[in-house]
């Protein structure tokens, strides 16, 4: 009896924290969903982004892209499609800059590729880049994912801009 007199409170106090720490969580989870879904919060996340696309980049990496083969390009653009897509696996990451996609689709346009539907989809996928046009991404991700056979990771949706901030600074920065 006297260990019941004394257990019964610890589990009573136990029990609150537990269920502080529950709704304080959900509380907590709530916050972060209103955040995602607000309209302020996501123009504030757009001008970020906008502002890293303007980013400059060292003369080394776009002077790269001009030694790289037909599938070192390729890659490169699937990297530069994380950024903007969401999907259950990501391999690898390039920062999407103006730059590297103008550089990018210079190198692409005066390079021989061995398959010339490889050059097609690269300039196809690059062009509306360069005006700031990442509305194809996901369709963009699937079809190099595809051309590549993968079969894990396939892109689902574009990503909020708050989700995409949140990338570039837990990859870039």
């Amino acid at each position: 009896m006297k260990k019941l007199k004394v257990w019964g409170p610890i589990v009573g106090i136990l029990a609150c924290i537990v269920g502080i720490y529950f709704y304080l969580s959900e509380e907590r989870g709530l916050e972060l969903n209103l955040k995602k879904n607000d309209p302020v919060a996501a123009k504030e996340a757009q001008t970020k982004i906008d502002k890293s696309f303007e980013t400059p980049v060292s003369s080394d990496v776009t002077e790269e892209y001009e030694t790289m083969k037909d599938g070192e390009l390729i890659q490169e653009v699937h990297d530069m499609t994380h950024q903007k897509v969401e999907a259950d696996k990501k391999w690898g990451s390039s920062e999407v800059t103006a730059e590297k996609v103008q550089t990018l689709f210079n190198v692409i346009k005066n390079k021989d590729f061995q398959n010339g539907n490889t050059k097609d989809m690269l300039l196809a996928i690059l062009e509306p880049w360069i005006r700031k046009d990442f509305s194809n991404a996901v369709s963009a991700h699937n079809r190099i994912w595809s051309f590549q056979n993968g079969n894990t990771g396939k892109a689902t949706r574009l990503l909020t801009p708050q989700e995409e901030l949140e990338y570039i600074e837990d990859q870039f920065r």
